[in-house]
C-alpha cells in the first residue's frame, strides 16, 4: 500500500465512528514492536522486508541498543475493509516493569487494546499486570497470540501438540479475566449491601441470607477471548503472517460446502469433519481424528515450514501454485529460509489484515465509551459522580471541549537542538483549534473551589477571572498528528482523536486536563504499577555548572511521569527512579538531553525503616532466655541504660519520662510495636488519613470545611472499624478513640495516642464534630506535642531514617509549674500595674484549678501569650513550644532505644523465568543475594519454570545482570517493589552468654547484616560510626628474604 497523504489522514480524523484509538501491550519482548512494523509496513511507511528488522516505533538509541523499548510512540495508520476507511492510532509501550507509568498514560487516552503474548512463554507476569491495567481503565482488550514459530522450529510440537498448548494459554488468560469480572461483581455488590436498606418486613419471619454473588445474573459473554468471536488472532510477526479463524472459514466454505456461520463455530474446539458425509461432529479423539483447527490450518502451515526448511523445492512450488501466490527470484535463491517463509506466507495470511481487521471489527470507536468510564475519568479520590456540581454533571453528555493530556513527551528542536516538549493528548470532546484559549487543570483542581469563587452564568475572558488554585490559562500553539518519528502540523482535531500539542511546557508538570470550561473536574489521576525506590543523588563534575543540572531535572520531571525529584535537607538533587533501567535510562536523559553536563552519581541511596519488636524470647544460638543466663542480660542492660543521659527517668516497663529545659513542663512517653495488620492498613490508608487531617485543620483554623461526602464518612468509619477489629486486648483497650495523629507527615504508618485524662481533641472529632472552645484553648502547645512527634517519626534513633509501625503513648503531660508561675506573675503583675487587665484576670481564673487535670493546665498558656508578650512562656531556653517540641522528640526518641530496636528493609517481589537446566545457578544468585524463594512451578508443555522470589531492594543492584551472565541469558528476572520486613538481627547486638560466647566467639567476627546497613547509612549521612580502621596491627611478615 502507498504511503498516504496528510490531506486523508485529515479527512479520516473527521469521521469518529471509524476511528480506532488502540495500544499495544504485552510483557517484555513478546514482540509488540515487530508486530508494530508489521502494521507500519502495511501502509508504506516502511519496507515489508524491514519489519521486524528496523523497530521504526523504537526511535531512541538507547532503545535500539538494549533492544527493549522505553517510551510510548504513537502512529496513525490508515487501514480499508469492505469499502470502509479508518483510522487507527496505534500506540507501541513498552513491556519492562520499570516503564509500567508509560503503559499507564497510553492506556487512559485509548479505548481498546492488544494483548501480545509469546506462544512458547504464555502468560508472564507483566501480561497480568496490563490485563489489570486495560480493565481498570475500562477499556476492551483483544488477544494476539504470537510467535507462533517458535512452536514450529523450536519446540518442533506436532499441529495437534500445537493445538493443545494454545488452548492451555487461552485458558489462562480467561482465567485472569474472569478473576477480574469476579472482583469487580462482588465489589458492586458490597456496595449495594452497604447501602441504606428499606426497611425489613416483620411478616418475613426468619431472614434467609442470600449466598448468590450476582455473578450468575452478570453478563460476562462479550468478556473472554475466543477465537470463534473473532477477538483472537494467532501471529507470527517476524515471518510476517497472522490469521483470524474468519479468513479460514471464508476459503473453507467454498471447499467444502458447509456454511461460514457453521465453520466459524466449530474451527475451534475439539470439533471433527466427516468428509463423506460433509458433516461436523463431536466425536471422541479415541478414533484417531483430529480437530477441525488441526487438520484445516495448522497441518497446512506446518507442511509449508517443512518443505521451506527441508528445501524441498518441488512441494514449496506446489504450494505457492495452489496457494496463486508469486515467489520472487531474490527469495527463490536466497540461503536463508526465513526468507522464503516471509515471501510466501506475508503474501498468503498477511499479519496486518488479521490484525488491523480484528481491531476494526472487534474493539470500540470513541463514540462507544462507556457512561461507567467517563463517570470513573470524573471522579477523583473518594468522590462519587452524583456529589459533583450540577456544571459539572451536565458535561457528560455534552459537547464543551475536553482534552485529557497525558504526558509530556520531549523531541530535540529541529536546527537548535533543544528539547522541546510534546503534550501526548486525546480530545474527548469538542474540536481542538489552534490558537484557541484553553484551561489547563491540574491534578489538585476543584470545581467546587471556582464556582464558589465565580458567580453562575459568568462571561468573563479567561484571563480576567479570579485567581483559582490549580488553575491556569494557556494558548493551543500547535496541533500535530503523531507519525512514530515525525510530526505533522494540524489546524484543527475533531473528537475522539490522539493528537500532540506544542507549548504546554510552561503549564503542565506531568499530565493535566484541558478544558474550555472550568466546571469540569480533572481527570482522575494515573495509576502506576511500579513504585519509585531507586535514589541517587547528582552532582555536576564542575560546580560551576549546577544552575544546567537544575534545569535539566526540571526537564526529566516533566518529561518522566514516573521518576520523583527531590532536593534533601543536605542539600542533595536526589532522583527517585522505579529500577535499574529506568535510574540508567533518566542519567543518560540527564546527560546527553537535559542538562548536556558530566555528572558525578553517587552509590544507590537505599531506604530502610526503623522500627521496634517484642522483646525476644530466645538468644541467638536459639536457647531461652532463663536464669542462667540472668547476670549476663542484667549486665547488658545496665551498659545500654548507661547510654542514657542523666535527667531522663526510664522505669522497667519502657516509659520515658522528660522534662523541658525550664523544668516547667514534664511529659512521659511510652514506645509500644504496632501488629503488621495495622501497619499495613495505615499505608493502604495515607490517602483517607491525608483528607482526615485536611479537613479537621479547616475546622479548627476556623474556615467553613467542605461538605464530607456521604461515601468519605462511610470510609473513615470503615478505617476506624478494621483499627478497633486488630488493636485488641488489654493493652490496646480504648487506643483508637484516643488517636491524636499519624506520623511522619501526617498520614504515615505510625501513631500518637494520648492517654492523659480530659483530653477529646482526637482525629476523629475534626469530621465528626466542631472541635469545642474548651479544646482549642490548648491547642498552640499541643501542636508543639505532635510537631515533636511528626520529627522524631522522621528521623529515627538508629540511623536517622523514618520510623514505620510504632505506637508512642503519651501517658503524662503535667504543666502544674507552669500554672503555679503563671499565677505567681500574674499576681506580681497586678501588684505592680494600677491599671488592670481583663485579660490577664480572665487568664487567672481557670489556672486556679489544681485538680482540672494536665490539659486543662496546657490551656492557659496558650490564652496568656498574645497579652503578655510572651512574658510568662519565653525565658533563657526560648519560647515554650519549641522546648516541647524538642522534648517530645527526645522522648519518643529515648522510648525507642529501650526497646529491641530493628531495621527494616525495603522488599522487591523478583519473577525469574528460566529453563530447568539453569535453575540452580538462578538459586545459588538468589542465596548470594539474600533472597528467599516462594514458589517454583513448571510452565505446562514447556521446559520453563517460574520462580517466585523476595529480594532486598540493597542487595539488588547488579542483580539483572549478574543472573544474565550465570545462566548465558537464559533467564530474565522482573524486579517490583513489594513491602516493607524486618530484619530479624539485632543491629547492636554483643554476645553475652557463654553459650554466645562459644559459638561466635569473643569478637562475635560474624558479619551482622543490620549493623552493615545501619554503618552504611550512618556514613552517608555523616554521623558517627563505631568501627575500628585497623583490626591487626602486626607488621606484615614475608616468608623469604630480600636477597
Amino acid at each position: 500500500m502507498v504511503l498516504n497523504s496528510l490531506d486523508k489522514m485529515i479527512e479520516l480524523q473527521k469521521n469518529t465512528a471509524n476511528i480506532r484509538n488502540i495500544c499495544i501491550l504485552a510483557h517484555v519482548d513478546h514482540g509488540k514492536t515487530t508486530l508494530a512494523d508489521c502494521l507500519i509496513s502495511s501502509n508504506g511507511i516502511i519496507s515489508s522486508r524491514l519489519a521486524g528488522k528496523l523497530r521504526y516505533l523504537d526511535s531512541r538509541e538507547d532503545e535500539q541498543v538494549r533492544g527493549i523499548t522505553m517510551k510510548s510512540s504513537a502512529i496513525s495508520l490508515h487501514y480499508a475493509i469492505g469499502g470502509d476507511e479508518y483510522l487507527v492510532n496505534l500506540i507501541d509501550s513498552p513491556g519492562h516493569v520499570d516503564f509500567s507509568s508509560e503503559v499507564s498514560t497510553a492506556v487512559r487516552i485509548c479505548d481498546g487494546c492488544l494483548i501480545v503474548v509469546d506462544a512458547v512463554e504464555g502468560v508472564c507476569p507483566q501480561t497480568q499486570a496490563v490485563l489489570r491495567q486495560a480493565w481498570l481503565e475500562n477499556i476492551r482488550p483483544a488477544l494476539v497470540i504470537n510467535k507462533i514459530d517458535r512452536l514450529i522450529v523450536e519446540l518442533k510440537f506436532t499441529p495437534h501438540e500445537a493445538y493443545s498448548h494454545l488452548k492451555n494459554i487461552l485458558e489462562q488468560i480467561n482465567a485472569l479475566t474472569g478473576t477480574l469480572f469476579t472482583c469487580k461483581v462482588l465489589e458492586e455488590r458490597a456496595e449495594r449491601a452497604s447501602e441504606p436498606q428499606a426497611k425489613p418486613n416483620p411478616e418475613q419471619g426468619e431472614q434467609v441470607y442470600d449466598w448468590s454473588a450476582g455473578l450468575e445474573h452478570a453478563d460476562d459473554s462479550q468478556l473472554y477471548f475466543s477465537p470463534d468471536q473473532g477477538n483472537v488472532v494467532f501471529t507470527s510477526a517476524v515471518d510476517g503472517w497472522g490469521f483470524g479463524i474468519e479468513h479460514f472459514a471464508k476459503i473453507y466454505s467454498q471447499k467444502i460446502g458447509i456454511k461460514k456461520e457453521v465453520l466459524l463455530k466449530t474451527l475451534w474446539g475439539d470439533y471433527y469433519i466427516n468428509m463423506k458425509a460433509k458433516k461436523i461432529m463431536k466425536a471422541d479423539q479415541a478414533k484417531g481424528k483430529k480437530p477441525l483447527f488441526v487438520q484445516l490450518i495448522l497441518e497446512n502451515i506446518w507442511s509449508l515450514y517443512d518443505a521451506v526448511l527441508k528445501r524441498d523445492k518441488e512441494k514449496i512450488d506446489k504450494i505457492v501454485t495452489s496457494l496463486g501466490l508469486k515467489l520472487g527470484a531474490r527469495e527463490a535463491r536466497h540461503a536463508d529460509p526465513k526468507v522464503q517463509i516471509n515471501a510466501i506466507c506475508s503474501q498468503w495470511l498477511p499479519v496486518s489484515q488479521a490484525v488491523l481487521g480484528m481491531v476494526c471489527r472487534k474493539l470500540p470507536s470513541p463514540l462507544d465509551i462507556t457512561a461507567e468510564r467517563v463517570e470513573k475519568l470524573m471522579c477523583t479520590g473518594s468522590q462519587t459522580f452524583d456529589a459533583l456540581p450540577p456544571e459539572t454533571q451536565a458535561l457528560k453528555a455534552g459537547d464543551e471541549h475536553l482534552v485529557g493530556s497525558a504526558a509530556l513527551k520531549p523531541l530535540p528542536e529541529e536546527g537548535t537542538g533543544d528539547e522541546c516538549f510534546i503534550a501526548f493528548a486525546r480530545v474527548f470532546s469538542g474540536v481542538a483549534r489552534r490558537g484557541k484559549r484553553m484551561f489547563v487543570l491540574g491534578p489538585k483542581y476543584s470545581p467546587v473551589g471556582f464556582l464558589q469563587r465565580v458567580p453562575s452564568g459568568f462571561s468573563t475572558p479567561p484571563d480576567g477571572l479570579p485567581p483559582v488554585p490549580h488553575l491556569a490559562c494557556c494558548t493551543l500553539e500547535s496541533l500535530y498528528l503523531l507519525m512514530g518519528r515525525e510530526l505533522q502540523g494540524l489546524e484543527e482535531v475533531h473528537p475522539g482523536n490522539v493528537l500532540g500539542i506544542g507549548g504546554l511546557q510552561d503549564f503542565v508538570l506531568k499530565s493535566a486536563t484541558l478544558c474550555s470550561s472550568p466546571s469540569c473536574p480533572p481527570f482522575v489521576p494515573l495509576s502506576f504499577e511500579a513504585t519509585p525506590i531507586v535514589r541517587v543523588a547528582v552532582e555536576p563534575k564542575h560546580p560551576s555548572e549546577m544552575p544546567q543540572l537544575v534545569r535539566g531535572m526540571k526537564l526529566l520531571n516533566q518529561a518522566d511521569p514516573c521518576v520523583q525529584v527531590l532536593i534533601q535537607e543536605t542539600g542533595e538533587h536526589v532522583l527517585v527512579t522505579a529500577g535499574e533501567v529506568h535510574l540508567q535510562r533518566c542519567l543518560d536523559d540527564l546527560t546527553e538531553r537535559f542538562a548536556k553536563i558530566e555528572i558525578s552519581v553517587s552509590e544507590p541511596i537505599i531506604p530502610f525503616r526503623e522500627t521496634i519488636t517484642k522483646p525476644p524470647k530466645v538468644d541467638m544460638v536459639n536457647e531461652e532466655i532463663g536464669r542462667q543466663q540472668k547476670v549476663a542480660v542484667i549486665h547488658q542492660t545496665r551498659e545500654d541504660q548507661s547510654k542514657i543521659p542523666e535527667g531522663i527517668q526510664v522505669d522497667p516497663e519502657g516509659l520515658v519520662t522528660l522534662t523541658t529545659p525550664n523544668k516547667l513542663a514534664v511529659l512521659s512517653v511510652r514506645a509500644m510495636p504496632l501488629p503488621e495488620e495495622v501497619t499495613q492498613i495505615l499505608e493502604e490508608n495515607s490517602d483517607l488519613i491525608r483528607s482526615m487531617e485536611q479537613l479537621t485543620s479547616s475546622l479548627s483554623d476556623g474556615r467553613n470545611a467542605q461538605t464530607i461526602h456521604q461515601k468519605t464518612q462511610e470510609k473513615i468509619s470503615e478505617f476506624r472499624g478494621k483499627l478497633e477489629q486488630h488493636l485488641t486486648g488489654r493493652k490496646w483497650r480504648g487506643v483508637v478513640d484516643q488517636i491524636w495523629s499519624f506520623g511522619p507527615r501526617k498520614c504515615g504508618p505510625n501513631i500518637l495516642v494520648n492517654k492523659t485524662e480530659g483530653f477529646q481533641n482526637s482525629v476523629w472529632t475534626g469530621p465528626a464534630v466542631k472541635v469545642s472552645g474548651e479544646a482549642s484553648r490548648y491547642r498552640d502547645l499541643g501542636n508543639s506535642i505532635v510537631s515533636g512527634f511528626q520529627l522524631a517519626t522522621l528521623s529515627g534513633p538508629m540511623c536517622e531514617e523514618p520510623v514505620m509501625g510504632v505506637c508512642f503513648l503519651l501517658e503524662k503531660w503535667d504543666l502544674s509549674k507552669l500554672e503555679e508561675q503563671g499565677a505567681s506573675e500574674k499576681h506580681d503583675q497586678e501588684q505592680r500595674d494600677v491599671v488592670p487587665e481583663g485579660q490577664g484576670g480572665a487568664a487567672a481564673c481557670p489556672g486556679s484549678g489544681e485538680d482540672r487535670g494536665p490539659q486543662d493546665g496546657g490551656s492557659e498558656p496558650s490564652e496568656k501569650t498574645p497579652p503578655k508578650g510572651e512574658s510568662s512562656l519565653t525565658d533563657c531556653y526560648g519560647p515554650l513550644s519549641g522546648q516541647l517540641i524538642a522534648t517530645m522528640k527526645e522522648a519518643c526518641r529515648y522510648a525507642l532505644q529501650v526497646k529491641p530496636q530493628r531495621l527494616m528493609a525495603a522488599m522487591y517481589t523478583c519473577d525469574i523465568m528460566a529453563t530447568g537446566d539453569v535453575l540452580g545457578r538462578v538459586y545459588a544468585v538468589l542465596s548470594k543475594r539474600e533472597g528467599r524463594v516462594l514458589q517454583e512451578e513448571m510452565k505446562e508443555g514447556t521446559d520453563m519454570f517460574t520462580v517466585k522470589a523476595v529480594l532486598p531492594v540493597a542487595e539488588s543492584f547488579g542483580f539483572a545482570d549478574e543472573i544474565r551472565k550465570r545462566t548465558s541469558g537464559l533467564a530474565s528476572p522482573q524486579l517490583v517493589f513489594s513491602h516493607w520486613e524486618v530484619i530479624p538481627s539485632d543491629p547492636f547486638w554483643v554476645p553475652t552468654t557463654e553459650e554466645e560466647y562459644l559459638h561466635f566467639g569473643e569478637k562475635a567476627d560474624a558479619e551482622n547484616p543490620a549493623r552493615k546497613y545501619v554503618n552504611a547509612v550512618r556514613k552517608r549521612k555523616g554521623l558517627c560510626v563505631e568501627e575500628k580502621i585497623v583490626e591487626h596491627a602486626e607488621k606484615q611478615r614475608t616468608l623469604g628474604r630480600n636477597k
